[in-house]
């Protein structure tokens, strides 16, 4: 499916990206200036110190053939009129020539494509598709970032990101664009237009893709490429749905764990004629280490209210994201969309993963209390990160941060075996192939850390580990997905349930003091 960014060029230009350069003036003559996503990629280049401009002429190609069949099969006088491939480079340079191109210097590329349908007085250039390298800030989290291959002069550049579509509203919009983004990465291959029309016809056929898809066709879609989700529909709910389900949790949980999140909402202004809605994809989020919101959230707005916890979401100032109307790589603030304007919402999973990252805070919340009604004085006495433990997650404080997050076992499992505590001690290997004998390939992983050690020092004291295949409840147990949980100085495993509670038996860790967080970002 690469067969697209892979094709050879004809007629490559070469263009000085330094001042008096102006992208303005260049967007304006070579693509009649009305495209704001064409506009933010120049101001994403330039952001990044871009010195040099390579535009280069293509041939179709691979899924770009696929979906020029696809339009005139819509439109009888279709004609494609332009495909470009653009790309910015941090240096400077006049010829294009093997060793010259370095793939250290790409910032980003994209394929720029110009439809015009004579019939509906359309035509128009639009970004088929476009990746940028992450922004360095060590705050930005990209977890699970997809790699591309792509013919760049006379180089094949391999480039880390994530991918960005823009609709035509010909054979495809929002909600397409928004699905061939995060479909891409959680398969791992690009996808096609015709593939996802396809299967969205399987609900409504005949379908025109220029109206956009519902919340049944998504599904459909999602499940067509065997990716695992969790969903709501606001639409078809009751009123309080809006609260008890909030959607920024569905968006943390998806983009926390790499798979990555879609939003869907209703429009609003004077101008709205009827209903219009929109769709855009999430893939990473920011983490504010200063922020005030997670401890003045439980101290003064929430004060006696039965919480439990403090989402790790709550140090989340953005969700990272793309727009195809704007463009790619914005940050979107969490609480800014309106909750009353949500209409729809979906958390990817990662693969062969069967829940989601809310249900996995509650289950590990319920690990934890049972865990602490097991300690005794002595355990508190003989280490005092358990103790610390202890008076923060109790009923009358209730300050301890639960971080969810899916992982394979070996990811787990190296984690375990490889990061030292703060006194430098690290698991005995020996626990370390007990356990790996004993947990399924994927896992949810809820970290459990309190307030200054997470945010400060991106630490934790332990983990409730639940397998990521089991049903997390069912009618035999209510912690039927619990494998173990490791606290400061001892491991924890279920010998079943009791009319007070869940039993455990315990078993020594030389992990006595707090361990880095697990981090899967680039």
């Amino acid at each position: 499916m690469d067969d697209h960014r892979l094709v050879q060029a004809r007629n490559p230009t070469l263009v000085r990206f330094e001042q008096p350069f102006s992208s303005f003036t260049y967007v304006d003559q070579k693509y009649g200036g009305a495209n704001p996503a064409i506009r933010r990629l120049f101001s994403i280049a330039r952001s990044h110190a871009a010195q040099t401009l390579m535009v280069e002429e293509i041939d179709p190609a691979g899924i770009i053939c696929d979906e020029n069949g696809e339009i005139e099969r819509l439109y009888a006088d279709y004609q494609m009129k332009g495909l470009q491939r653009i790309s910015f480079w941090r240096s400077s340079f006049e010829t294009i020539r093997t060793g010259v191109l370095r793939e250290e210097d790409c910032i980003g590329y994209a394929i720029l494509k110009r439809d015009a349908v004579p019939s509906k007085k359309y035509d128009r250039w639009h970004v088929f598709e476009a990746v940028f390298e992450k922004y360095q800030h060590k705050h930005n989290c990209i977890p699970n970032p997809m790699e591309y291959s792509v013919a760049l002069g006379t180089s094949i550049i391999s480039l880390r990101g994530l991918l960005y579509a823009q609709q035509n509203t010909l054979n495809k919009v929002c909600a397409h664009v928004a699905l061939r983004s995060v479909i891409s990465r959680a398969i791992g291959r690009d996808v096609s237009y015709s593939e996802i029309n396809k299967l969205s016809r399987q609900v409504s056929s005949p379908h025109n893709p220029s109206n956009g898809l519902n919340a049944e066709q998504i599904r459909v879609v999602l499940e067509g490429f065997k990716i695992g989700f969790r969903d709501f529909d606001y639409t078809s709910g009751g009123p309080d749905d809006r609260s008890r389900h909030p959607y920024r949790r569905y968006v943390y949980s998806g983009v926390e764990s790499g798979a990555g999140a879609l939003l869907g909402f209703r429009l609003g202004g004077p101008n709205i004629q009827g209903t219009e809605r929109h769709i855009i994809p999430f893939y990473g989020h920011t983490f504010n280490k200063d922020t005030w919101i997670p401890e003045a959230d439980m101290a003064y707005f929430q004060v006696g209210e039965d919480i439990g916890y403090v989402p790790s979401e709550s140090w989340t100032s953005s969700f990272l994201g793309h727009d195809d109307n704007f463009g790619p790589c914005f940050c979107i603030p969490r609480l800014y969309v309106p909750a009353d304007k949500v209409d729809y919402v979906v958390e990817l999973l990662r693969p062969r993963v069967r829940f989601g990252g809310a249900e996995a805070e509650a289950l590990g919340l319920l690990v934890l209390y049972s865990i602490l009604n097991q300690l005794d004085h002595e355990h508190l006495t003989n280490n005092i990160w358990l103790k610390r433990f202890a008076e923060h997650v109790q009923h009358s404080t209730q300050t301890i941060v639960l971080r969810a997050i899916a992982v394979e076992r070996d990811v787990y499992i190296q984690h375990l075996s490889d990061e030292p505590d703060w006194d430098d001690n690290r698991e005995s290997a020996e626990m370390v192939g007990i356990l790996t004998g004993a947990i399924p390939e994927v896992l949810w992983v809820v970290e459990v850390s309190v307030p200054q050690l997470f945010a400060a020092n991106e630490r934790k004291l332990g983990d409730i580990v639940l397998s990521g295949k089991a049903d997390p409840i069912d009618h035999e147990s209510s912690l039927s997905a619990f494998l173990f949980a490791r606290l400061p100085g001892l491991l924890f495993f279920s010998l079943g349930s009791e009319h007070n509670g869940e039993r455990f038996l315990t078993a020594p860790s030389r992990v006595v003091s707090h361990l880095p967080v697990i981090r899967l970002e680039f």
